[in-house]
């Protein structure tokens, strides 16, 4: 998305009211105890919820001007391959607030009141309901429906950090931003120059700073607070005003209310507990994933010639992910796949007898499915592609729906396409068995589930819910599907599938994350430095097992610059991603263009890009993973226990060192393994920051003292890295590493 035409709509939205709060209830300065810890505390200026023990504040609410406004728009939406631009027109808002009564009982606080503006009232209750005295739960509710936008102002200081609202790529912390929240395609460049200006010359997809596949509506701050908020419709968060937030969510009268969860605690990681208890944990990988997973496509004869020349240089290949398992369709974008969701026999002879043999070689198989059926391309003369699964699904009504009721014809990223309707019991019901006769019934070990972000804003759905608060949950719902298939197939624990799209409690259902299509490049916004916001973001938010691509993925060619992938940046994703909970390659959408991890030469002569350098350092640093087995699964275990992630944002280990947040493409793996890739071209030798502690490089054993910065080398294969002395872990990480020093 590479421009939205609500600027000024938003403007006037967040456009202050002078005017104090009309009281129309006896004021008084008091207190009330809502349970022996948690009070309601009402003084001339603002009403604060408060635990006395922990003195920590769940909320402040100014009553210097209104702290809720109401507001009916129209909105139109432009759509054009899950990129999204609206047009808002304001029709009436409500931008004055009086305060009627305020009842307080056990536990409880209950807020009435107006909203009034021009031709604009409603009615409004906010209540505040104690779940624990860390925990607050609160649902603001209007009598008028016909209002469609709602904002929520609360209390801010100036020194608050903010952290989270999903999976980002720029920024680490928001405090001064305003980001938005809606599933859709990241974009191609998201301000890295001039890809974004060329993407959105030619197809509005360049994105920005904001755009993502996988937003959430919860954050954590550096007061040790959390926010979540239940609603699925397109939101705003405005963290500009340092004294306060300001929320607004679109659509929320669908959903009845505004309704969502506070919590406090004495640690970041006690907040993400909470919170993912609400909302879901991932549950534990299966042995097999924690080996390389190769990233191959074309057919039985190159990706078998391919696992065996990566472990006959020592590479501890565990999985083969075959994404063209269902065939290969070249396109103008590159090489991309025949959606429909069978095996390929002409790529993939006795596919079920291939994927045996390579069981038989302890090689796990996993393929590629996403919730589209493709159709023939009318714009491709004489296209023979036929699709039966698409058939079928026409004629028994599974797909999405457009205004006129017809099925919704989409136009995807080299051929059109229909969206399975995923609220239709009976198209779910369908899915779910072909997901287990010809992905399980095969004998896949796992795939990628992809996409989830394409539903259009204005579709019609089997189950009549409104499509704009649907689309967040889209991805959600794929997810839970894909997750049923495998526990009806009895394959719980054994198999996983990883997505790129997904929403609130999407980590109750997903068995593993990636980041989606990164450039192939060092880019900022939207290269390799920009997965690693996505992993330490996202984790705050509920995503504890997230990876990319390793190399990236959107490979552009183009008379004005080319992005291929070179093989620095390729071994330096690799040094990177050594450090996550999985380590998976991926070719990219145009493999001839990009450099490789093997070598390969096809039978017509055509040679990959890749050397015999690539092959045995690519396995160097693939042992550096394996090595760290034992470390990780301990980390992924706590994750399914506790929600906390694998990889760590700095503020989450470390939330006293206010230095280390300004190096933001460091991370933690654990809390004892501290991570300093190297994210840009040419570097040989790497600046490190160094919080409190003793620590060790894990190549040269030298210890260095904490809160200081220091000078490292970083030859390829040796990526930066330190272990905390004196840390829970020390012993497992120092026993890893030292396996590997002795190997390589």
């Amino acid at each position: 998305m590479a421009f939205r035409l609500i600027s000024l709509s938003l403007s006037l939205f967040f456009l202050e009211c002078a005017s104090r709060i009309i009281s129309n209830f006896p004021h008084t300065e008091e207190s009330f105890s809502l349970t022996p810890k948690v009070q309601w505390i009402q003084s001339t200026n603002e009403f604060t919820l408060r635990n006395q023990s922990l003195s920590k504040d769940f909320i402040k609410l100014s009553l210097e001007e209104p702290f809720l406004k109401s507001s009916t728009k129209e909105t139109i939406s432009k759509y054009r391959m899950a990129s999204f631009q609206f047009k808002e027109s304001l029709q009436k808002t409500c931008d004055k607030q009086s305060i009627d009564e305020i009842k307080k009982e056990p536990g409880k606080v209950t807020i009435k009141g107006k909203l009034t503006g021009k031709d604009c009232s409603t009615d409004y209750q906010l209540i505040f309901q104690t779940k624990s005295d860390t925990e607050v739960e609160f649902k603001i509710t209007l009598s008028d429906l016909s209002l469609n936008r709602i904002q929520f102002h609360y209390g801010s200081s100036p020194d608050e950090k903010i952290f989270g609202l999903g999976e980002q790529f720029t920024y680490d912390e928001l405090k001064g931003k305003t980001p938005f929240l809606f599933t859709e395609e990241q974009g191609i460049g998201r301000g890295d120059q001039p890809i974004t200006t060329g993407a959105n010359i030619m197809a509005g997809a360049g994105g920005n700073a904001y755009t993502t596949y996988a937003p959430i509506p919860h954050y954590i701050t550096s007061e040790n607070r959390s926010v979540f908020f239940e609603n699925s419709g397109y939101a705003n968060f405005d963290f500009s005003d340092t004294k306060k937030t300001k929320v607004e969510f679109w659509d929320f009268q669908s959903e009845k209310s505004l309704t969502g969860t506070i919590w406090i605690g004495n640690s970041s990681k006690s907040l993400i507990e909470a919170y993912t208890k609400k909302t879901g944990r991932f549950p534990k990988l299966p042995d097999w994933a924690y080996g390389t997973w190769l990233g191959v496509q074309g057919g039985t004869e190159k990706v078998s010639a391919i696992v065996k020349q990566a472990k006959d240089a020592g590479n501890p290949v565990t999985a083969l992910w075959i994404q063209d398992w269902c065939g290969r369709r070249v396109t103008n974008f590159g090489d991309q796949l025949k959606w429909r969701w069978y095996a390929d026999d002409t790529l993939y002879p006795d596919f079920k007898k291939f994927v045996k043999s390579m069981n038989d070689q302890n090689v796990q198989v996993l393929g590629y499915i996403n919730s589209f059926l493709a159709d023939t391309d009318p714009k491709k003369l004489g296209d023979d592609f036929t699709n039966p699964l698409l058939t079928e699904a026409k004629s028994k009504g599974y797909l999405v729906k457009n205004s006129q009721g017809e099925d919704y014809l989409i136009q995807t990223v080299g051929f059109p396409a229909y969206l399975i309707d995923l609220t239709n019991p009976a198209a779910v019901r369908w899915t779910k068995d072909l997901i287990k006769k010809n992905m399980i019934g095969m004998g896949l070990s796992g795939w990628m589930a992809d996409f989830g972000e394409w539903l259009p804003y204005d579709a019609k759905l089997y189950s009549g819910i409104d499509a704009k608060i649907y689309h967040n949950r889209y991805p959600v719902d794929w997810a839970r599907i894909n997750r049923e298939a495998i526990k009806e197939a009895g394959m719980e624990g054994k198999i996983v599938f990883f997505t790129r799209a997904g929403y609130s409690y999407s980590n109750a259902y997903s068995t593993l994350f990636w980041e989606g299509d990164q450039m192939v490049s060092f880019g900022t916004n939207d290269g390799l430095a920009s997965s690693i916001i996505g992993l330490t973001s996202s984790g705050i938010s509920g995503y504890a097992l997230n990876h990319s691509d390793i190399g990236g993925y959107t490979t552009i060619s183009n008379p004005l610059r080319n992005y291929h992938r070179s093989k620095e940046l390729l071994l330096r994703w690799a040094e990177a991603s050594a450090f996550t909970p999985v380590f998976r390659t991926h070719e990219g959408n145009k493999p001839l263009k990009n450099w490789q991890v093997y070598t390969y030469t096809k039978p017509d002569g055509t040679k990959s890009l890749g050397d015999e350098d690539t092959v045995n350092l690519f396995a160097k640093i693939a042992r550096i993973h394996f090595a760290l087995k034992p470390y990780i699964q301990s980390l992924v275990e706590e994750a399914s226990i506790t929600g906390i992630p694998v990889v760590r944002h700095n503020y989450l280990v470390e939330p006293e060192d206010k230095n280390l947040l300004n190096f933001k493409y460091q991370f933690f793996l654990g809390n004892d393994l501290l991570v300093a890739p190297v994210v840009e071209s040419g570097e040989i030798v790497q600046e490190v920051y160094l919080p409190r502690g003793r620590w060790l490089h894990l190549w040269t054993g030298t210890t260095y003292d904490g809160y200081r910065k220091i000078q490292v080398p970083a030859p390829i294969g040796k990526p930066p890295a330190f272990l905390r002395v004196g840390g829970k872990s020390e012993g497992l990480i120092r026993s890893s590493i030292n396996s590997i020093r002795n190997k390589d």
